[in-house]
């Protein structure tokens, strides 16, 4: 439907005092369509193959050196390995990095499925060869394992998620000489607690006695595995009406901290009387979940960046050649899909989005991306990216653009044509139209933390503060407003305007990426110092609807890169809040679902 012919005019576009049709009518414009001949040795044609593909393409490379790719693969023995999990070689610094732990066990499975298939057959499929090699590189994944940290290495905190909870039952069973059983439910991160007999010491050694409420030792149990203190109130007086007038009991509440303190700490030396081989046990769960990765040593000296105009770089800017620390950066940013450039000021950022972006497109590994900058610099980043390639074709929103009158034929333009790169202001992007689908799975997911999170503090009655809860109600209710909106206009305005996910953009850089810090998340404390405004800026949830509209097309990770100088300045809110940007589904995977965690 294009009811109001916005989409019809936005079908050409204006070059050199003509019109001419938009790139959709010749090719997608959401998705992508000068040479090395021959090198001396393999490492050469890798060298090539990387920069030219961005992987390890072995005909490319067999083409380069005239050697067939046996023989290269022998010559280029711990520089690319064969995963067999993609069915091809990859360089050494993108297959030995990230998760080896996880990684190895998925090689590892393969190799046993593949010999299992085969035992009867040999010869069968004349994958036996695939198999040796695959070995080879799981021998190469085991070794580079991060060393084990052992036990006096670690500090344990009573109430972590990752520690099953039998440790926990067994540990209050201990202190409390009566059968506890504690158990943990993930979709709402609330543990319960249950004794088959309460004593002496739930009922006397760990309690505390408030003006209106006996807090036991089981009510204080599940404050220490919350890692939270009863907000006990005592009366000091009448009001006018006869009703209390409560106000905090400070000593009730720094005993019963006390007490709580006594059930933390006693876990760590508890766990230092047990078995060896139940200390081992734990151990390896630690280092099997936590300590699996291996970063990357990015060498990016290889690229040469086809296209790079280092004349006019040098003539206009004075750059007359690309730091190290770019390239190593630029691979980076190539070989992850995006990433995270945490350079100090007059180290090159801008520099770096534009190689980047413009690489990522040459080789298909994005298909239109866009550069979003401080209004005061996003001109002379536009001005850059022309310098260092002339002939790019790139859409620079200038104030004009942005014009409420111009404004839907902007959008209409990114959505209608192949530019190499879009570049706009961070206040521009803001006013492009997100999802709606995007907009209401978010929030929804933000709604159903909420109402967990007040399912569990109704569940702990009157050991919570009315502030804490009052907070999610508020919460519950402005989240739930959000959504009806977001509804009506989904139903009032199907087809009416161009909005992100139809433009096509597949990876955003975000410059001073500091600007978008403070994004929505849920946390069930209060008047927690540094620990940031949880209901978040709509600049910050605009961005996250974006980068989600970009994972979820892609399937994975990223899709964005954050470029600043102090990406993380005071507080672990900050750390938390990039890799829910960022990293969702490795969140998932260690089970972090909430900041809480």
């Amino acid at each position: 439907m294009d009811a109001n012919g916005r989409d019809a005019l936005a079908l050409e576009r204006g070059e050199n005092g003509r019109f001419v049709k938009a790139d959709i009518f010749d090719h997608p414009v959401s998705f992508a369509i000068d040479e090395v001949t021959s090198v001396d040795t393999p490492l050469e044609a890798l060298t090539a193959s990387l920069n030219k593909y961005g992987v390890v393409n072995l005909e490319y490379m067999s083409s380069l050196v005239d050697m067939d790719e046996s023989t290269l693969t022998e010559n280029l023995a711990g520089h690319i390995y064969y995963n067999p999990l993609v069915s091809s070689y990859e360089v050494k610094d993108r297959f030995i990095a990230g998760n080896v732990v996880a990684k190895a066990d998925n090689v590892r499975a393969w190799i046993s499925h593949e010999e299992e298939r085969i035992k009867d057959f040999p010869g069968y499929d004349g994958v036996e060869p695939f198999i040796a090699l695959s070995k080879d590189s799981l021998k190469a994944l085991e070794d580079a394992r991060p060393r084990r940290i052992e036990f006096d290495e670690l500090d344990f905190n009573f109430g972590e998620r990752w520690i099953p909870t039998g440790i926990y039952s067994a540990y209050m069973s201990y202190l409390f000489h009566t059968d506890v059983k504690i158990a943990y439910s993930s979709s709402m991160d609330e543990y319960s607690a249950e004794a088959s007999r309460k004593n002496m010491t739930i009922w006397e050694e760990f309690c505390v006695r408030g003006y209106y409420r006996t807090y036991d030792g089981m009510s204080l149990l599940k404050h220490a595995l919350h890692n939270t203190v009863p907000d006990i109130k005592k009366s000091a007086g009448k009001d006018e009406n006869g009703n209390d007038i409560k106000v905090p009991d400070n000593e009730a509440i720094q005993l019963a901290n006390t007490k709580i303190d006594e059930i933390r700490n006693g876990f760590s030396e508890w766990l230092e009387a047990q078995s060896p081989e139940f200390k081992e046990k734990l151990v390896d769960l630690y280092n099997d979940k936590f300590n699996c990765f291996v970063r990357p040593q990015y060498d990016g000296s290889h690229q040469t960046f086809p296209d790079l105009n280092m004349k006019l770089l040098g003539d206009r800017y004075g750059i007359h050649s690309i730091y190290q620390s770019q390239k190593d950066c630029i691979w980076m940013l190539k070989q992850n899909g995006g990433g995270v450039c945490d350079h100090e000021v007059g180290t090159g950022k801008t520099l770096i989005m534009c190689i980047a972006a413009h690489e990522m497109k040459r080789l298909g590994l994005a298909h239109k991306p866009m550069i979003i900058g401080l209004k005061a610099n996003v001109a002379e980043i536009a001005m850059t990216y022309q310098s260092a390639y002339p002939n790019a074709r790139i859409l620079f929103a200038d104030e004009k653009s942005f014009k409420a009158d111009n404004r839907v034929a902007f959008f209409n333009k990114i959505k209608n044509n192949d530019y190499d790169c879009v570049i706009m202001s961070h206040d521009q992007f803001g006013k492009i139209p997100q999802s709606p689908e995007m907009q209401q799975q978010i929030l929804q997911a933000e709604l159903d933390t909420v109402e967990e999170n007040l399912e569990v503090l109704k569940q702990q009655g009157h050991d919570v503060s009315r502030g804490m809860l009052k907070g999610l109600i508020k919460r519950k209710e402005n989240l739930t407003a959000k959504i009806a909106t977001i509804q009506y206009q989904m139903e009032q305005n199907k087809d009416a305007v161009v909005d992100f996910k139809q433009m096509g953009i597949d990876h955003i850089f975000v410059d001073e990426s500091h600007q978008f810090k403070n994004l929505i998340f849920n946390t069930r404390h209060d008047r927690v110092a540094g620990l940031g405004n949880s209901e978040g800026s709509q600049r910050a949830l605009n961005l996250l609807y974006a980068i989600r509209t970009i994972q979820e097309r892609t399937g994975k990770d990223l899709g964005a890169t954050f470029l600043s100088g102090t990406t993380i300045s005071n507080s672990l809110t900050e750390l938390y809040l990039l890799f829910k940007y960022l990293r969702p589904n490795e969140l998932e995977r260690q089970d972090i679902r909430c900041f809480d965690v």
